[in-house]
C-alpha cells in the first residue's frame, strides 16, 4: 500500500507572496520529500515549472538580486492594450529562469499541470500537455498586466480567477 501513495504539491496564486513557494519546496527537499505531482495556479504555476525544470536555484538567486529599478524595467510606460508588463522582457525572464522554450510538460520528470481560466466561458482549464512556457504564461496572464495567450486554440488568462489553490 505504501508504494501506491502519491504526494501532490499544490502551489497557489498570490502575486509576490507566491515567491514563498520557493522556500516551501526547498524545505520539502531538505526533509527528503519529493512530490510526484506538481500543480500550480498563477505564480504557483511559474514556481512549479521552474522546480521541475531544475531552474529553481537560478530563479531564487535572480529574485534575491532583483532591485526596484530592474523590476520597473518590466513595465511599459502608459497603459498599452496588451498590458503594462513588457511581454518581451517577461518572455526573456521566463526562458532564463523557468524553462527553455522547447520544454514540453510531458517531458518533465514528474507530472505537472497549470490552471488557467478560459477567457470566453470563464471555465477552469488544466494544462497538462504541450509547451511548458505557454502553460505557465496562460496561468499568469492577469488581465491588465499581461495579455491573454492562445494555448491549444483557446484564449486563456490567470487561473487565480477560478481556482487560487489547485487542490
Amino acid at each position: 500500500m505504501k508504494d501506491s501513495l502519491k504526494i501532490g504539491l499544490a502551489l497557489g496564486s498570490g502575486a509576490a507572496r507566491g515567491w514563498a513557494h520557493i522556500g516551501v519546496i526547498n524545505a520539502l527537499k531538505n526533509a527528503g520529500i519529493k512530490p510526484d505531482v506538481v500543480v500550480g495556479t498563477s505564480i504557483g504555476a511559474l514556481v512549479g515549472a521552474a522546480y521541475l525544470s531544475n531552474k529553481l536555484p537560478d530563479l531564487q538567486q535572480r529574485l534575491l538580486k532583483l532591485t526596484k529599478l530592474e523590476t520597473a524595467r518590466f513595465f511599459n510606460i502608459g497603459f498599452p492594450f496588451n498590458g503594462v508588463v513588457n511581454k518581451d522582457k517577461l518572455h526573456e525572464f521566463l526562458t532564463l529562469y523557468v524553462a527553455d522554450e522547447t520544454v514540453l510538460i510531458e517531458s518533465l520528470p514528474e507530472r505537472y499541470a497549470s490552471v488557467a481560466t478560459h477567457l470566453h466561458s470563464g471555465q477552469e482549464v488544466w494544462n497538462t500537455e504541450g509547451k511548458l512556457l505557454e502553460a505557465v504564461w496562460s496561468s499568469i496572464s492577469l488581465p491588465g498586466l499581461f495579455p491573454a495567450i492562445k494555448h491549444h486554440g483557446r484564449w486563456l488568462i490567470d487561473g487565480g480567477l477560478v481556482n487560487p489553490v489547485p487542490v
